[in-house]
Formats: C-alpha cells, structure tokens, sequence
C-alpha cells in the first residue's frame, strides 16, 4: 500500500491530519483543526503555544505547477511500484494523468533537476552522451510497450507487434557460440583463452549486428504482413517485369522506406515514358502525325484484326469443305482423310507498347508476334536459356524444354532462333 509521505497524525486524537492541520512552533507537535479548536493540551504542549497553520499546496520547482504533495505521492508511488508502471503511478497521484506523470518526472527529476539533493547519479560522459556498451552492442527492443497476444491476426502469424519480435529470430543460434567448456588446467596460456574469449564476444556482436539490421529493414520498409508488400509489388507489373522487380526489391536495404517507394515509382514512369515514345516512334512510321488520327488507326486496326481472323477461319473452312466433297468416302479412308474439327488458328499478338518491346529486336518482335509471346515473356526465356548455354558451353533442345515448361512446339521455334543467331551453342556431336 502507497503511503503519503506528508501524511501526519494528530498527537492528540491519534488520527490523520487532513490539511490544513495545526504546527506547534514550540513542541513540534501537529494538531488536527477539530483539537486545536477544543484546546487540546498534551504532554508538553499548551493551548497558548505559538503555531502555524500548514497546507501542502505550494510548489517545489520553478514554473511547475505541481504541488508539493503531488510530488511526494508521485515519488512514493514510483518506490511503490516501480518505474514505469504510469497507470498505477496516476492511479496514487489521483489529480494527473499518466501521460503528466511520465512528462513531469522524466523532466524535473532526470533531465532538468533543478536542486542539488535530487542529483543522485553522478553526471558521466557514458550518461549524458550514451554509447553501446560490449559485448552486448545492439538492443534490439524498439518498443517499450508491455507483451499482448497477438494471436487474433493471423497475418502477424510469429510475430508480436507490442514488442517487436518474432517467435523464432534470425540467426536464434548465435548465443551458442559461448558453449564452450571453462574449465582448463593452469598450464594452459591464460592470454590465450582471454583472446579466444574477445573473438567468442566479437563473433557475437557479428551476428547480433546482421539480426539487428534485417530487423531494421524489415521494420523500415513494413515488411510484416508479406500480402501488403507483395499487392504493391504487383503495381508494377505493368510496366517492370516480374522478374525486375524481384530482383530490385534486394536494393531495400540501401534505402529508408520513402527512397524505395520513389525508386520503384521512377523506373515505372520511366519504362511508361519509354512505352509511349515507342508507341509514337510506330505512329509515325505509319505516316500518322496527330492525336486523333493515331487513336482512328488503332481502332480500325481492331477491326482489321478481327475481319482478317474470321476471313482466314471461314477460308479454312471452305477449303476443308471442298476437299471432303470432292473425295469419295472410299477414297478419303485410303487418302487418310478423317473428319476433324478445325481449330481457330490464332493471329500474330500485337506486342507494340507492351512491356519490354523496346528490348527486342525486329526479328525478336516477329517471333513473339507469330508465337503469341509476351516480350516480358521471351525476355526472361531468352535469359534463362543464355545461362544454361554459358553453364555448359552449349544448350540442347531437351534442355530447353526441361528448363522452360511451356508448349514445346514454342520451345522449339525459340531454340532454333537462338541458335541461328548465335545466341546459344550447338551440342557436340558424338561419333
């Protein structure tokens, strides 16, 4: 229980005296106002005695409006239940808050004290210019909230926010390099087991060094929940590469959160910008100079783009149609001619201004066109395919088609390109 360090007893009813309560300025002795107005007299105190009446109102600092029993109940709450507890400290003081009560005692009492008496810890350089103290360098407690249970976010699923720290952290073996056996005999080289103990501490430090940074990084850049980063990250797809933009995201421990964020948006409008030249360079060599006419072109491209499929599909229909009927049945089962349906063949995709077209060349547009593929696409099969040709010196089909997955009359057609221009190498033959 807290007790008022200003609390007084009346000498003559044995009871608290509430302010204000009497002082006998010859014994010493405190009076509560009801016996002092019935003229107690006690041991060697008189009812003529000279007094004063007192009032724990006034304040101990300079502009502080704190008063001085409010300072003796902050003070005995904090011996009470320790430093920072603030809620329960508040709950003793009663008039302030626990927000005042931390501001008031971190300012009169730690980093303004205004009377001697208070300073109880001497002022050192390590105090007032704090620096990490070896071997344990790096505090890795950001947040001075107590532990809750986290278990109600299943996105935070390992990690306790309150506290910031994960259930199991980087490198969680890095305290078992002290695992070594102290005992040793007198012969031993003492000079050498303390140097070997420094580098046991160094190591360490090492390694609390590296958790602490992926820490920061991962606090700085609110790596947390990976759906959020990921759905931003997917912003980009438009206009970055997948592959890109994975592979940019290994530059965010050189920067705080903000220079990312304007990193990734200045490569997305720069590859915008690029789209869009290429897009005009097009127009223009299509003899077209104006906005409206560029926006016709494109519609009436659609249109021609449809009509040519479906007039190739009807043609290929007629075609079939024709040379089942001009055939006997007989003759169609000896020609091997079976009734099959025809299947829609697909038209060349139009890949202008599409992410990556400006890195391909004119054969490389062609290809992707005639295959369907996305430039972003073909950029990272040609890739791929580069680096296992440079692995072994030269690159199979067979390979090609384990490394890519795909449709292997695509895989096909991309090796024989490759390998005509020059991009990948023949395999040995064997005699």
């Amino acid at each position: 229980m807290t007790t008022d360090l200003l609390q007084v007893k009346c000498a003559a009813c044995n009871e608290i005296a509430h302010e204000p309560y009497i002082e006998c300025c010859e014994c010493e002795i405190n009076l509560c106002t009801s016996c002092f107005a019935a003229g107690q007299e006690i041991r060697e105190h008189k009812n003529y005695h000279k007094y004063a009446v007192r009032r724990n109102d006034f304040p101990l600092f300079d502009n502080c409006n704190w008063s001085a029993k409010e300072e003796c109940k902050l003070l005995s709450a904090i011996s009470t239940h320790g430093f920072g507890n603030w809620e329960e400290v508040a709950k003793v003081v009663h008039t302030r808050s626990k927000l005042e009560c931390h501001e008031h005692y971190k300012k009169y009492y730690i980093e303004n004290v205004q009377y001697k008496e208070l300073k109880l810890l001497p002022e050192t350089e390590q105090s007032l210019f704090p620096k990490p103290i070896t071997p344990y360098i790096y505090n890795l407690q950001v947040c001075v909230n107590p532990p809750r249970n986290n278990q109600s976010d299943q996105h935070l699923a390992g990690y306790n926010a309150y506290r910031s720290e994960f259930e199991l952290s980087y490198d969680h073996n890095a305290e078992n390099i002290f695992n070594i056996e102290d005992d040793y005999s007198d012969d031993e080289d003492e000079d050498l087991m303390d140097a070997l103990k420094v580098s046991l501490v160094k190591a360490f430090n090492t390694r609390l060094a590296e958790r602490h940074r992926r820490y920061s990084i991962i606090k700085n850049h609110g790596l947390i929940v990976l759906n959020r980063v990921v759905s931003w990250l997917q912003r980009f797809d438009e206009t970055l590469m997948r592959s890109k933009t994975e592979k940019l995201v290994s530059f965010m421990q050189f920067m705080t959160g903000m220079q990312f964020d304007a990193f990734m948006e200045s490569l997305s409008l720069e590859e915008e910008l690029l789209q869009k030249i290429f897009r005009l360079s097009d127009f223009r060599k299509n003899g077209i100079k104006t906005f409206y006419s560029a926006t016709l072109y494109q519609q009436l491209k659609v249109e021609n783009t449809i009509a040519f499929k479906e007039q190739k599909y009807l043609t290929l229909v007629m075609q079939n149609r024709y040379e089942t009927q001009s055939l006997s049945p007989i003759k169609s089962k000896q020609c091997g001619i079976k009734d099959k349906k025809l299947k829609r063949t697909s038209l060349p995709l139009d890949i202008v201004g599409l992410p990556g077209c400006h890195l391909l060349l004119d054969s490389e547009k062609t290809l992707c066109s005639n295959l369907r593929l996305l430039p972003t696409n073909y950029l990272e099969i040609k890739t791929q395919l580069i680096s296992e040709n440079n692995k072994l010196g030269f690159l199979r089909l067979l390979d090609a088609r384990r490394i890519l997955k795909i449709d292997v009359n695509k895989t096909r057609k991309i090796y024989d390109y490759l390998m005509k221009e020059g991009f990948v190498n023949m395999p040995p033959v064997n005699k």
